[in-house]
């Protein structure tokens, strides 16, 4: 597997996990709201490659790719 491909699996894992994490706060699915929680989870894991990948998540899912 590339580096590519294991690239973008994180970052739809990344995606999952915001979903997963307002289903189970009971908060309505959109983008503006898996924004804010990739954002949050960003912020959660810190510098390194997991705020990178949460990063790149929010700007996919802000152009609705």
């Amino acid at each position: 597997m590339s580096q590519d491909e294991e690239r973008v699996q994180l970052i739809g894992c990344a995606i999952g996990a915001a979903v997963v994490s307002l289903i189970a706060d009971g908060r309505v699915i959109n983008r503006d709201n898996i924004v804010s929680e990739l954002y949050r989870q960003g912020k959660t894991l810190g510098d390194g490659v997991g705020s990178i990948i949460s990063h790149e998540a929010v700007e996919i899912v802000m152009r609705g790719i």
